[in-house]
């Protein structure tokens, strides 16, 4: 039996390989042409004959933002499903894979198409352990601006015309009609690249003085089947001063226009960036809700699932300092005679938790006030512990940090750059291991920071960093909360309780059991709000 299973096993792999071998290849330099409209839909054929019915174990589209630069993910399909992590971020949520496995061939669709998508893009077909690859040229169609008709001069009884206009792709087609819809001959054509790579054209034509009716100028983009026209009325003989009026009106409204369109151009590039924020802001939201409903369940429900989160010191770096109920850590100022073990951070002044989550919802909180820079949230097991350490979604981390003020990011690949009205004295975290939804909350106004969106596997531990010193400003300590009150009133400290400096907690402390450096500390009033969060902590002992 067992000889029959492996012969058949080698067979279809060889099947598979002659099949794949047999395909007809295309190599990236035999690039396929597609012409788009702006703000329509391009669907990119990839220039790859696969054999029908097979399906691809892995197609990835790649296109690189800069020439030079590497190439990034567009769209990524693996494993019978299309996969997020790593895409770049312009085109999320715009983009699709049609496969006919009966054609046996693939396409990109990309909606809503911008300028910015014009250029090569590289499709990546994987079957078995055999790629190959293909590329495909995007151009963008766009009509441009209305023509004008300027006069240019005249002489010997004969009027010359330009017909201008700017910010066409691909190069138009151009025309002149005579009041009787004749063509007129064309004297000289200009055509030109903007800094933009659109064409602007600037086309003359000459017509008697004596002519009665509209000259026409036709401007027409094949690609799109549209054009755009205007018309000047030639009302008979015109004497030399009207003439030169004639030219030198043109001139200032050509002035005046270009004037009007770099005010336009401005304006609409913050709007459009508006919209593509807002348009982006909601398909995440949209996206969370239908496909993560934990990640919308908000802060209140998330809390009703809070665990107790200590820190293991078998992970802590040498310099870090941890209480002894393992629920703080700042950093010191020396390193510390501890065993060099594989699970101990030995670059990066980090620690995990102690807890190891593999299914459920999970909650904790933690005290971050007094705090110039901190990174929090949870980490795969098994990400690298020694050396330097890129953190990002693909290497197993799902972290957030506060830089300096009320400036934080969110360590994706690239990172993604927030700031907040208020900045957090306490922030949540949420896990829901099944909905792959990781959440920050901002526990001081109830306010949701941020969510990663990921399919786990393997075991997740909490991470925690209360990074350098900052010049002095940033020595208070991480404190994990102990316990959460369920109910949603506010604990206030009387008058005569004092509040500890470093903002640990709130005690009734005898001043002579106290070192004579506490004395001098500020004394500071809880938030109302954090008082549920905080309450049940205990005061650190390093």
């Amino acid at each position: 039996m067992e000889r029959e299973g492996s012969s058949g096993s080698w067979l279809s792999g060889c099947l598979i390989t002659l099949i794949f071998l047999a395909l007809p290849v295309h190599m990236s330099g035999n690039s396929k042409f597609h012409l788009a409209p702006l703000g329509g839909t391009a669907t990119l054929l990839c220039p790859l004959s696969l054999w029908p019915v097979v399906e691809p174990n892995q197609v990835r589209w790649l296109r690189s933002p800069q020439p030079g630069s590497s190439p990034q993910a567009v769209h990524v399909f693996r494993d019978g499903q299309d996969r997020e992590e790593g895409l770049m971020a312009e085109y999320k949520g715009r983009t699709s894979l049609l496969r006919d496995t009966q054609e046996g061939s693939v396409t990109l669709e990309i909606r809503n198409v911008r300028l910015e998508d014009r250029g090569p893009y590289r499709c990546q077909v994987q079957i078995g352990n055999l790629s190959r690859e293909g590329t495909v040229l995007l151009q963008v169609a766009v009509l441009g601006s209305d023509p004008y008709i300027q006069m240019k001069g005249y002489d010997a009884g004969w009027i010359q015309l330009v017909c201008r206009s700017v910010g066409w792709f691909p190069k138009p087609w151009v025309e002149w009609r005579d009041p009787q819809d004749r063509v007129l001959p064309t004297l000289s054509e200009d055509h030109s690249l903007d800094e933009d790579g659109f064409f602007r054209m600037a086309v003359s034509s000459k017509v008697r003085d004596s002519m009665l009716g509209n000259v026409t100028c036709i401007i027409r983009n094949i690609a799109l089947s549209q054009e755009k026209r205007t018309a000047m009325v030639i009302a008979g003989r015109v004497s030399a001063s009207e003439v030169a009026l004639a030219v030198i009106l043109p001139v200032l409204v050509l002035v005046i226009m270009a004037g009007t369109c770099l005010i336009w151009k401005q304006r609409r590039s913050k709007e459009n960036l508006l919209s593509d924020h807002a348009k982006e802001k909601g398909r995440l939201h949209k996206g969370l809700k239908l496909k993560r409903a934990a990640a919308n369940s908000g802060w209140r429900r998330a809390r009703l699932h809070f665990v107790a989160v200590t820190l293991d010191p078998d992970t802590a770096h040498p310099k870090l300092i941890l209480s002894e109920d393992r629920r703080c850590v700042k950093l010191g100022d020396r390193r510390q005679p501890v065993p060099d073990n594989p699970q101990r951070f030995d670059f990066v002044v980090s620690v995990l938790g102690s807890e190891h989550f593999t299914a459920g919802c999970h909650y904790w909180e933690v005290y971050v006030a007094d705090k110039t820079k901190w990174i929090l949230g949870v980490c795969s097991e098994s990400v690298s512990r020694k050396g330097k350490v890129t953190a990002s979604p693909a290497n197993g981390h799902w972290l957030v940090r506060q830089n300096r003020g009320v400036e934080y990011e969110a360590l994706t690949s690239p990172q993604t750059s927030f700031r907040l009205k208020e900045p957090p004295r306490c922030v949540g975290i949420f896990l829901d291991y099944e909905a792959g939804v990781i959440s920050f909350y901002n526990v001081t106004n109830k306010s949701h920071i941020f969510t990663f969106v990921h399919s786990f596997s393997g075991p997740l531990r909490p991470f925690f960093e209360p990074c350098l010193h900052d010049g002095g400003k940033n020595t208070a300590p991480l404190i994990i909360c102990s316990e959460l009150q369920k109910s949603e009133e506010s604990v206030v400290p009387k008058p005569e309780e004092k509040v500890h400096a470093n903002g640990d907690v709130a005690l009734k402390v005898d001043p002579s059991l106290l070192p004579p450096q506490t004395l001098a500390d500020t004394i500071l009033p809880w938030s109302s709000d954090l008082g549920p969060a905080l309450q049940g902590l205990k005061a650190p002992s390093f």
